[in-house]
């Protein structure tokens, strides 16, 4: 007969130890970690382009056959199309109904309403631009929900600052006192080309463009008298190009200031 010794020791015997236990749990997790690092590490390069072509297009709002929406402003189009009421703004908030007649049944967009403004405004800032000879660098885009008066940086700072020249105020106070009596919101967008910058004021092309559209409002308010609740800056960096950063000339094309006009 086995004594009570033999029985526990047989009992103790049966099965993996204890330890192995907790040593399989560790292997079984370190392996589930690699396995993660491996799959993160592994990328498609082809699918992951298609991803960053589909994404570029739709925040720039292009299609699939052009990575750029450049538009030179060399056309104006009739701004009495397509003027919808109701609009819903980007910043959600609901825009003013354009639609709405007076109480004598004049439709406000028609002539002698709003489009005609915009039709005016155009004129003078082409008649501006021509008269100071800065044809090529101020331009008048219209599209369907907004004017876009596009500045080229050119006249107004100098590479990497941020500061408006002195040769560039008097074209913007002008513009801005055409821009007072339109008397519509606008939003002053910053834009840079793709070069790096990496200084103690403009550590990268974010805070750059960012600076150079609040100095353009505040010239604005202060030169020409806009209403400062009518204005927004804001900085895009180099993230909305209208043209390949390729050569200089490009490059130069992205490094402007657009002021979008509501309609």
């Amino acid at each position: 007969m086995r004594s009570k010794k033999d029985i526990e020791q047989e009992e103790v015997s049966e099965g993996a130890p204890e330890w192995m236990t907790t040593y399989s749990d560790m292997v079984t997790l370190l392996l589930t970690f690699f396995v993660l690092l491996f799959s993160m590490a592994t990328v498609d390069k082809q699918k992951f382009e298609q991803v960053a072509v589909s994404l570029r297009a739709a925040f720039m709002s292009n299609n699939s056959e052009g990575m750029y929406d450049y538009k030179e402003g060399t056309e104006v189009y009739s701004i009495t199309e397509s003027i919808n009421s109701g609009d819903i703004l980007e910043d959600g908030d609901e825009a003013f109904n354009r639609g709405k007649s007076s109480e004598d049944g004049t439709d406000l967009r028609g002539k002698g309403g709003q489009a005609e403004k915009l039709e005016e405004f155009i004129e003078r800032v082409e008649k501006l631009a021509s008269d100071m000879e800065l044809d090529d660098y101020v331009k008048v885009i219209d599209e369907k929900t907004h004017l876009t008066l596009r500045i080229d940086s050119v006249i107004l700072f100098d590479l990497g600052k941020a500061d408006i020249k002195d040769s560039g105020k008097e074209a913007l106070q002008k513009i801005g006192e055409l821009l007072k009596e339109l008397d519509n919101g606008a939003v002053i967008q910053g834009h840079t080309d793709n070069l790096p910058i990496n200084t103690l004021l403009f550590p990268t092309n974010w805070e750059l463009s960012t600076k150079r559209a609040t100095n353009v409002v505040l010239f604005l308010i202060a030169e020409s008298g806009v209403d400062p609740t009518k204005l927004t800056a804001t900085g895009n960096g180099e993230f909305r190009p209208i043209a390949p950063n390729d050569t200089e000339e490009n490059r130069q094309k992205n490094r402007r200031i657009d002021i979008v006009i509501e309609k």
